[in-house]
């Protein structure tokens, strides 16, 4: 086990090391550890790699460690930034920050981003409009590593396309759906050449199942216009993997972030009540023969959140090993050791 504290300030030393600013280092290191707290996973060696790849792509200028978000287009609930080619954690927190004091001021705001990168976990930004009693949203393109084919097609023509709704309201935890449009099987089922966990084996290119079927492909479509093309950011085959390899190569991903204040509509207390009738609803449904409760979106990852609070987080036996030639090459001890 790894305490939440000792991830976050590790994250945050990294981040540092490749020029960040401390307080974007921060930011980035929330949204990193949001995932350790949240997902199954926890810290393994897969996770590290992924930091690994940043860093790389940060050293490199794929990544620029010290962007400058500037305001492309504004109108009273709506803007256009650019990131600069930031982080993806730094841009997008900036960005709905951004958004929520729009919302804050006239009920309602959508804020579109272009020229960025990767931005980990999508429940983390809609998540953000929780502490304003407000329903956020957030929404990416990807490269199309893990590309969607168009229905009936094989080669990769979107990304995954992953968003995020967090909804405030009654006493229990938010409704947060954080998803993308693959179909990713459940742990321990995954396919031949893949795992569950730390994806694709292999790095040639195999079409993904989609939720939904074509459905899935409408969906990854919508999101590509609303994310890519409306942002002005790259889109379909800019994000070919073949043109982003170089780790200096620069994604230019887009982004959309929203925030509605529900008492646009209601009192916040009505919305509530109503919220938590429906919570109770569902959850004294009929359950499937096995099936010990019935969880609303979020609500398993609330409570794996609130455990690893107390206990820490858990750490694979893959991870120590990596973790420590990492921390090497850059002149830090592993975190572990502490």
């Amino acid at each position: 086990m790894i305490q939440a504290s000792v991830l976050h300030d590790f994250y945050v030393q990294v981040l540092v090391r490749t020029g960040m600013p401390e307080a974007d280092a921060h930011l980035a290191a929330a949204v990193r550890l949001e995932g350790a707290l949240r997902l199954p996973a926890g810290l393994d060696a897969f996770t590290v790699l992924r930091l690994q790849n940043t860093v790389r792509r940060l050293q490199a200028g794929g990544i620029n460690p010290t962007p400058r978000l500037r305001v492309v287009h504004e109108h009273a609930t709506a803007a256009l930034l650019d990131g600069d080619n930031g982080l993806g954690a730094v841009v997008g927190t900036r960005a709905m920050d951004y958004c929520l004091t729009k919302a804050h001021q006239h009920g309602l705001a959508l804020v579109g981003v272009r020229h960025s990168t990767t931005l980990e976990m999508m429940a983390h930004y809609a998540m953000r409009a929780l502490a304003h009693q407000t329903i956020g949203f957030a929404a990416t393109n990807t490269e199309l590593k893990i590309g969607v084919p168009a229905w009936g097609g094989v080669s990769p023509a979107l990304g995954n396309n992953p968003f995020a709704i967090a909804i405030p309201g009654g006493p229990g935890p938010a409704l947060v759906l954080d998803m993308s449009v693959i179909a990713t099987p459940p742990q321990g089922m995954a396919g031949e050449g893949e795992t569950s966990t730390r994806g694709p084996i292999d790095s040639a290119f195999r079409p993904r199942p989609v939720i939904g079927a074509h459905k899935g492909s409408g969906l990854a479509l919508v999101l590509e216009v609303l994310t890519g093309v409306l942002t002005g950011a790259g889109f379909g085959q800019d994000h070919a993997p073949e043109s982003l390899e170089a780790p200096d190569a620069q994604y230019n991903l887009g982004h959309l972030f929203g925030a509605l204040d529900p008492t646009l509509f209601m009192p916040l207390d009505q919305f509530s009540a109503r919220i938590d009738r429906l919570r109770t609803e569902i959850k004294q449904g009929q359950r499937v023969p096995g099936v010990e409760r019935l969880l609303l979106p979020g609500e398993l990852e609330h409570e794996r959140r609130e455990t690893r609070l107390r206990q820490g987080i858990p750490v694979h036996a893959d991870a120590p090993h990596v973790l420590r030639t990492f921390c090497e090459t850059l002149g830090l001890d592993s975190p572990l050791a502490r």
